[in-house]
């Protein structure tokens, strides 16, 4: 395969800027391009089989119990099933996903996890610092290849020349590691603002003991930062006008990984030693969730209302302050 061509259904965040890239590299609509999606006022409905490589870009909006629906995603690979194209899922998907997706379907199938953030979605698009290809067995073949044709960076999977190292993942390392980057930061964020209470109450109580000290947290935050292991990211508690975790990745993907790990954990057998530990870690995981749930609650806030994308959210936290 020379030049390729290329199909992305679902023209959205994580479509655009793949849309973009490829135009950029001189790929034309209706020749080597193709673009679909759902929303017919964007205009967007090409003949995806004439791709040979379709990326997947698609929603997978929460459920009731805050896993994520794969039903989209799972109907748009099940339309190429007996086919010879490659698909590339970039949906965010809870680890498995793609493994067991290639057990029902014959299309080989890879995952690409998107690390964007809403701000800079086509910065961070053209300049990864990882760009990672997810395999299965029958797909591993094709991965090289998939990497190839994306912008390169400095940590690569399966790894290309000039890379510090060189790695294969599968399809599941993969999903797993886009969830766990997500939740690494509500976490962060999390232990940042019971840093930031524990600095408020201590002054409060020095003060009721007669001692007029200040525990200013943003000193505090500075001697944690400029340990390189730490680094400030996710450490401003006022960040975005609110405190607490919110936006339209962490709640989501947060709600989806522990639903995700209560299903995993049931599905072992109660004598298996795993089971508890899972239990543990989930409990963990849900402290986490009720604090973030309290302390928006303290300001006036739910999770639900936070969950926005940033520009709506900023809007919303504008307009609440009217």
């Amino acid at each position: 395969m020379n030049k390729p061509k290329i199909g992305i259904i679902g023209i959205g965040m994580v479509g655009s800027p793949l849309k973009k890239y490829f135009e950029e590299r001189g790929f034309k609509r209706g020749f080597d391009i193709f673009y679909r999606d759902a929303d017919s006022k964007k205009g967007f409905n090409d003949n995806i089989h004439e791709a040979d490589i379709v990326f997947v870009c698609v929603p997978t909006p929460k459920k009731r119990d805050g896993s994520c629906d794969i039903k989209i995603v799972d109907s748009v690979v099940k339309k190429f099933h007996n086919q010879k194209k490659v698909i590339v899922v970039k949906s965010t998907i809870e680890p498995g996903t793609v493994a067991r997706l290639q057990k029902k379907y014959n299309c080989p199938i890879l995952f690409n996890p998107e690390f964007l953030t809403e701000s800079r979605a086509w910065e961070d698009f053209i300049k990864p610092d990882r760009q990672i290809i997810g395999h299965t067995e029958k797909s591993l073949g094709n991965s090289s290849f998939v990497l190839g044709i994306l912008p390169q960076a400095y940590f690569s999977s399966p790894g290309v020349l000039g890379t510090y190292d060189f790695i294969r993942l599968t399809s599941s390392e993969a999903e797993m590691g886009k969830y766990a980057g997500n939740i690494f930061g509500a976490m962060k964020v999390t232990y940042a603002n019971i840093l930031a209470d524990f600095c408020r109450v201590l002054e409060k109580v020095l003060g009721k003991e007669g001692i007029n000290q200040k525990v200013d947290y943003n000193n505090v935050r500075k001697v944690i930062a400029h340990d390189s292991r730490i680094g400030d990211g996710w450490l401003d508690v006022s960040y975005g006008d609110y405190r607490g975790f919110g936006g339209y990745c962490f709640p989501k993907d947060m709600a989806a990984f522990i639903a995700f790990g209560r299903k995993t954990e049931k599905k072992l057998k109660k004598n298996d030693p795993d089971k508890k530990l899972l239990k543990s870690a989930l409990r963990f995981l849900e402290s986490i969730w009720n604090y973030n749930k309290e302390l928006l609650k303290s300001q006036g806030l739910t999770i639900e209302w936070v969950s926005s994308h940033d520009r709506e959210l900023a809007e919303k936290l504008k307009n609440n302050k009217k």
